[in-house]
C-alpha cells in the first residue's frame, strides 16, 4: 500500500468517524432547540455530518467537487465546534474557542491527508490564510494539552514519590522490631501508626496523614510481639 492510498484511508475514517459522532443524539438535540442560536449549531452539526459522508465518495471517486465539499464540511464543523460548549454545555467563550480549534485542526488534518484534485485560482488566493488558520489553532491545541499535562504530571509526581517512599519503608523495615519500635520508626518518617485487631489477629497499619492516596503499609506480629510480616498495599480502602 503507497503513501497515497494510506492518506486516503485516513482522510476517509476521519471523516466517517467525524459523522457518525455528529449525528449521535442529534434527533434530541433538534427536539429541545426551542431557540434561535440551539437551532443554528444543530443545524450546523448536521449539515457538517452529510457533508462528511458526502465527501467519502467524493474523494473515492476522485470529484472536481471533493475540495470544495472538505471546505464547506470544515467551516460547518468548526462552526459546530465554536457554539456547541456555550449553547448545550453552558461553558465560557474560552471553551467555544478551544473547541473551534480543536476541529480546526482536525479538519485541517482531514484535508491535509486527502488527495485533492489541483486547486483553483480562487481556492490558491486563500490557501495561505487557511494554512494560517490551521497553524494557530494548531498551537492553541498544543499550549493547552502542554498546560494540561505539566499540571497533571505536577499534581501525580509529588503522590507517585511519596507511593514509592512508603514501599521503600515497608521493604526496608528490618525483621526483629517490635510494634513500638515499628511507631517510633514510622513517627520519624512522618507517618501515623494505626493499631488494629481483625480476623486475623492484631495488626498495625502505616498510613500517610492527610494524603488522598489509598496506599499503606500493614505489619503482622507473632506471640512475641516481634514482626511476622509487612506489606504494602496500593489502592488499599478500609
Amino acid at each position: 500500500m503507497n503513501w497515497q492510498k494510506i492518506r486516503l484511508a485516513l482522510a476517509l475514517l476521519a471523516l466517517v468517524a467525524l459523522s457518525v459522532s455528529g449525528f449521535w443524539g442529534v434527533d434530541q438535540e433538534w427536539r429541545h432547540a426551542t431557540g434561535l442560536a440551539a437551532m443554528l449549531s444543530t443545524f450546523m452539526q448536521t449539515v457538517y455530518s452529510v457533508l462528511g459522508l458526502l465527501a467519502v465518495p467524493a474523494l473515492l471517486l476522485r470529484s472536481r467537487w471533493s475540495r470544495a465539499l472538505l471546505y464547506l464540511w470544515a467551516f460547518t464543523l468548526v462552526l459546530t465546534g465554536a457554539t456547541a460548549p456555550i449553547i448545550w454545555g453552558g461553558n465560557g467563550w474560552w471553551a467555544c474557542f478551544f473547541a473551534a480549534c480543536m476541529m480546526a485542526v482536525a479538519a485541517g488534518l482531514v484535508i491535509l491527508f486527502a488527495p485533492l484534485p489541483a486547486p483553483s485560482e480562487a481556492f490558491k488566493r486563500w490557501r495561505w490564510g487557511l494554512a494560517g488558520v490551521f497553524g494557530a489553532a494548531a498551537l492553541v491545541v498544543l499550549y493547552v494539552t502542554g498546560e494540561n499535562v505539566v499540571s497533571v504530571t505536577a499534581k501525580l509526581a509529588p503522590a507517585a514519590l511519596d507511593w514509592k517512599h512508603m514501599e521503600g519503608f515497608c521493604a526496608g523495615t528490618r525483621s526483629g522490631i517490635n510494634e513500638k519500635d515499628l511507631t517510633a520508626l514510622a513517627d520519624q518518617e512522618g507517618y501515623a501508626a494505626q493499631p488494629g485487631d481483625d480476623a486475623k489477629g492484631h495488626y498495625l497499619r502505616i498510613v500517610a496523614p492527610g494524603s488522598t492516596e489509598h496506599y499503606r503499609c500493614e505489619a503482622r506480629f507473632k506471640p512475641d510481639g516481634s514482626i511476622a510480616s509487612m506489606n504494602f498495599s496500593a489502592n488499599a480502602k478500609d
